[in-house]
């Protein structure tokens, strides 16, 4: 046998052996499909496909349009056209700024962005590009009437402070958004983007509580401030074109699905109302009713500890998470004469996670953001989620 075919003869088995040796960040250059993306459990390459399964509905850009420069009103004024059975939705900037966002004002808008009056530490966003609306936000609070789901996010697209509108496309039945600094898309629910230049970034996600307005202005009576109709729109809103929370027979209580989805798990019926939480790659949807009727459920997502507390006054479920840093194990919590204790310490604890009396007196839990969502939407882009309690029917 010649050399040059002993060479060629070695040189084909060495090669597979060359390319399996190769670094992983060298098979990630060649196939950037596997490459992880922010969200966890979520590669480039589901992002890309979850790009691809999107439908548009005959609505552009803003024709569902945002409200970018919110006006609030005190507790008692608003008070005056509100009911105390509708929902609102609830977020704590910090101690002293509470928004409340009535669910039928968002039902026609799905996005309100807002600065507080003291922002202004963000980085620049690039030169205007002739967008309508102003493109820096500090927040915005989004609403998916068709999923039913409610997620705050600072706004930041990439490291770009960006308002966010509502692009008209839809994917698994949820609001697909756009930022105004890219135009990437991104899906609310998840809040990733899914397409353009931020592709595989993510929003940082701050809580937003579903609750009802009677407890709530109770509870934010000298702090709450509520979004009023003064949207610059004209829109009605004392009607929800989808129907009524309250009143069965509507769509957000019957079996409709206007748009396909790409997994419909049966697990529980479509519209059931949970809670979508994660642990690392971990997800897990909480029912709602269920925490009502037991009030608290201590439970374990992963391999964190959480608690899901019931707060009776504002119709709203809050989670936490049970492990405090100076304390050897997870608490575990239940209700002993209308008190919140924890049963290791029978510390008594305040409904929004404060230790107010006993051994851990001026502690503080941790609260795990949670989104409200409806079944299919949540299980559609989480297959296999763990469902809690496991033994509800």
């Amino acid at each position: 046998m010649s050399l040059t075919i002993r060479r060629c003869i070695l040189l084909i088995c060495v090669l597979p052996l060359f390319f399996l040796c190769l670094p992983a960040s060298a098979a990630e250059e060649a196939n950037p499909d596997t490459l992880p993306s922010d969200y966890p459990g979520f590669s480039m390459g589901d992002l890309r496909r979850l790009a691809d399964a999107v439908q548009r509905t005959g609505l552009g850009p803003d024709k569902i349009p945002a409200v970018n420069k919110p006006e609030f009103s005190s507790i008692s004024d608003a008070n005056l056209s509100m009911d105390n059975n509708e929902f609102v939705f609830v977020v704590n900037y910090k101690d002293d700024l509470v928004h409340i966002y009535p669910q039928r004002i968002l039902v026609w808008h799905e996005v309100v962005n807002y600065t507080p009056p003291d922002a202004g530490n963000n980085p620049p966003a690039p030169e205007d590009d002739g967008a309508r609306t102003p493109r820096g936000a500090d927040y915005s609070i989004t609403y998916c009437p068709l999923t039913g789901s409610v997620a705050a996010f600072r706004s930041m697209a990439g490291k770009y402070p960006s308002s966010f509108g509502v692009s008209g496309n839809i994917l698994n039945g949820n609001t697909v958004l756009y930022d105004r600094v890219s135009h990437s898309l991104w899906n609310q629910l998840l809040g990733v983007c899914i397409e353009g230049p931020f592709r595989g970034k993510r929003l940082e996600r701050i809580p937003a509580l579903w609750a009802r307005w009677g407890g709530v202005k109770e509870r934010y009576a000298e702090t709450g401030k509520v979004l009023t109709s003064a949207t610059g729109f004209k829109r009605s809103y004392g009607k929800d074109p989808y129907g009524n929370y309250q009143s069965p027979g509507t769509y957000y209580d019957d079996t409709r699905l206007p748009f396909p989805v790409n997994y419909l798990d049966p697990r529980l019926p479509p519209k059931k109302h949970i809670l979508g939480l994660e642990a690392d790659a971990t997800r897990g949807a909480l029912i709602k009713s269920a925490v009502k009727a037991r009030k608290i459920i201590n439970f374990t997502l992963g391999i964190v500890p959480m608690a899901a507390i019931y707060d009776e006054q504002m119709d709203a479920v809050r989670v936490f998470d049970r492990r405090l840093s100076d304390w050897k194990t997870p608490l575990s919590f239940t209700f002993i004469d209308n008190k919140l204790l924890d049963e290791q310490t029978r510390s008594e604890w305040t409904l929004a996670g404060n230790s107010t009396y006993g051994r851990l007196r001026e502690k503080q839990l941790t609260e795990v953001i949670a989104i409200d969502s409806m079944w299919f939407a949540w299980a559609s882009f989480h297959r296999g989620t763990q469902i809690i309690p496991a033994e509800e029917p």
